[in-house]
């Protein structure tokens, strides 16, 4: 008998709402270790929102996030009572997030931007020697090692994103979550990110991403999810949703992009895709 794979995420019947928008609307989510989820859908459909919840940058007044099994946020399962800041701050620490801004201080090198999280922030301290040489090691992984002393004002948008998301993976999370970042770059530079998020794909890193980027949808993710109006209205393998939608939403978000963008997909060879 196959082993079932083990759950990193576990979301159930979330709601978030802001004022009287109903954001987030009864949202049931998992996502197993080292598999990669795509969330698309239009503007205003949530997607943002519930990274938002899974990284404790914004509450919720419903429904349990559980992370390898462990409630978060809350300290009980109707949302009454929220834990300690320290616990919270030691949780999310445990899950990296990557946006559409690089969000790097501009006055501190490539490299001090890196060991800044776990010198400083990580809950066990690590050592400056360890954690620069753990730099090190994530700037060669995303093609940066050459700019380790460089400033950030010197960098184009795509290395700059490429080290936000190095000083994302210094501090060993569990699971990824990347808001579109991608959208900020000039197109010429979309590749390089991409590739980056790719390689974290084949390495099995667990992660949540949302993305206009179909391509990348249909390489690299496991499962596709369509989020309409804050409800999940279609989820599945990328093929399945994206070359066979069900819902008439659907199809009208789809047909924002290209058709010959899916088309030159299914012929392209299956070296170039990543996950084939």
């Amino acid at each position: 008998m196959d082993r079932l794979p083990e759950t990193t995420i576990s979301v159930q019947n979330l709601h978030k709402s802001f004022g009287d928008l109903h954001v987030l609307k009864s949202i049931d989510l998992d996502v197993h270790r080292g598999e990669v989820v795509v969330l698309i859908g239009s503007s205003g459909s949530g997607k943002t929102t519930l990274l938002r919840c899974l990284n404790f940058l914004a509450e919720y007044e419903q429904g349990q996030i559980h992370i390898d099994e462990k409630l978060m946020w809350y300290c009980d399962a109707d949302c009454r009572q929220k834990r300690p800041t320290k616990e919270i701050a030691h949780d999310r620490a445990a899950i990296g997030m990557v946006f559409q801004s690089f969000n790097l201080f501009p006055h501190r090198t490539v490299l001090e931007n890196i060991i800044l999280g776990p010198t400083k922030v990580k809950p066990v301290r690590v050592p400056k020697p360890e954690a620069t040489e753990q730099a090190m090691a994530l700037l060669d992984r995303v093609g940066l090692l050459e700019k380790a002393d460089a400033y950030p004002n010197t960098l184009s948008g795509g290395q700059q994103q490429r080290v936000a998301i190095a000083r994302a993976l210094a501090m060993e999370p569990k699971v990824m979550l990347f808001d579109e970042v991608t959208s900020a770059l000039d197109p010429e530079l979309v590749g390089e990110v991409l590739n980056v998020m790719r390689q974290l794909a084949r390495d099995g890193m667990t992660m949540v991403v949302v993305t206009h980027e179909i391509h990348f949808a249909l390489d690299a993710a496991d499962k596709v999810i369509f989020l309409d109006q804050g409800k999940i209205a279609e989820q599945g393998p990328p093929e399945q949703v994206l070359f066979h939608p069900q819902s008439s939403r659907l199809k009208d978000f789809l047909r924002r992009f290209e058709e010959m963008t899916l088309l030159s997909w299914r012929r392209a060879p299956p070296g170039e895709k990543a996950r084939s």
